[in-house]
């Protein structure tokens, strides 16, 4: 029989907790673990497993029953949960010199606010010696449950301290690809970036897919033609990366490679078809919003600039006509925003992640 490894300890067993613990048992981690409705853990330990796993009663008690050496996963639901857990008593004692994961679904903020309150109960931080043992890493798990219990997902971490997470990557890599991102907060910012290309693609089929049908596209032929496109983005949004940081009038003019009013064009071509047969029409509505206002209006004084002219919009939230100054001290070369532009509510909707 093959020993276990060093004892993981995971910290909530919901959907994702519970395929991660899972992945790593089968992948011959021995676990600790809690949970606050002892329930789920009980019937995790009851799996017929390689692995030891043990369920504690309390959180400290499974940090207590790991591996020192081992990273402490948390997984809990929410933000606000991590930090009533940090808080607990005796909890914030059972991290010293462990080094703690926090994969709890958030904001770049609100990974700054857990890591502020584990610095508050347990020390260290960014004022805390580099070499000192443990630490606080943030993260993000980009993958629903079901890629966690395979090891398919991909996960993005950030810390003050680089180093844990390559000590913690043998345990990490169990999951999916491990990537350090930076800072606390890069990890989640990377993660809306990465993940949104999943919604933005789904959006984008679903409102095909009327006229598919109706024209008898075949979908399998379809997907072979959007894999060549698709693989065309990462050099696309690296070339666009480049133009983004000039914010004046000629360089949005200059080497333009999608002009406004082409891009306008291209999506108001299909409203005629799509309103003749009833089809909803919410994408191009957006997109025509969006365009429209970075253009000054419908044929308005920018339809001739770049693409990359959308920042203005979706990026700085402003139409200043020249680059470097924030809107508020360049209120008299502000376009105003259209009353009638209702973007802001109908792009919150597409802003969650994958994930528990």
């Amino acid at each position: 029989m093959v020993a276990s490894r060093a004892a993981v300890c995971v910290l909530g067993l919901g959907n994702m907790g519970s395929a991660m613990a899972r992945r790593l048992r089968d992948s011959n981690f021995s676990l600790s673990v809690w949970n606050r409705s002892p329930a789920k853990a009980m019937a995790l330990q009851a799996e017929v497993a390689s692995a030891p796993l043990s369920v504690a009663s309390a959180a400290a008690a499974a940090v207590a029953m790991s591996d020192p050496k081992a990273p402490v996963l948390c997984v809990l639901t929410d933000t606000a949960s991590v930090i009533s857990l940090l808080r607990s008593e005796g909890f914030g004692a059972s991290l010293e010199g462990r080094t703690f994961i926090n994969l709890a679904s958030g904001s770049p903020d609100e990974g700054r606010d857990i890591a502020k309150v584990h610095a508050e109960v347990v020390g260290g931080g960014a004022g805390a010696a580099a070499e000192a043992p443990g630490g606080f890493v943030d993260g993000a798990y980009c993958g629903p449950p079901a890629k966690a219990r395979q090891g398919e997902g991909q996960l993005f971490l950030s810390s003050d301290r680089a180093r844990l997470v390559e000590e913690a990557r043998a345990v990490l890599s169990t999951l999916g690809s491990v990537t350090f991102c930076g800072a606390v907060g890069a990890s989640r910012a990377m993660d809306y970036a990465v993940v949104d290309l999943f919604f933005v693609n789904l959006l984008s089929f679903l409102s095909n897919k009327a006229a598919l049908e109706r024209e008898g596209v075949d979908v399998k032929q379809l997907v072979v033609e959007m894999k060549k496109r698709l693989d065309t983005v990462p050099a696309v949004l690296e070339a666009y990366d480049a133009r983004l940081s000039d914010r004046s009038e000629d360089s949005y003019n200059a080497n333009t490679t999608v002009s406004l009013s082409t891009a306008r064009s291209y999506w108001a071509s299909r409203l005629p078809y799509h309103e003749a047969r009833g089809i909803p029409t919410h994408l191009t509505q957006l997109f025509l919003d969006l365009i429209d206002e970075a253009a000054g209006g419908k044929d308005g004084p920018h339809s001739g600039a770049d693409i990359t002219r959308l920042q203005e919009v979706v990026r700085y939230g402003s139409l200043a006509q020249s680059s470097g100054e924030p809107a508020a001290k360049k209120k008299s070369q502000v376009i105003p925003r259209r009353a009638s532009v209702d973007t802001v509510p109908r792009v919150k909707g597409f802003l969650w992640r994958c994930g528990p």
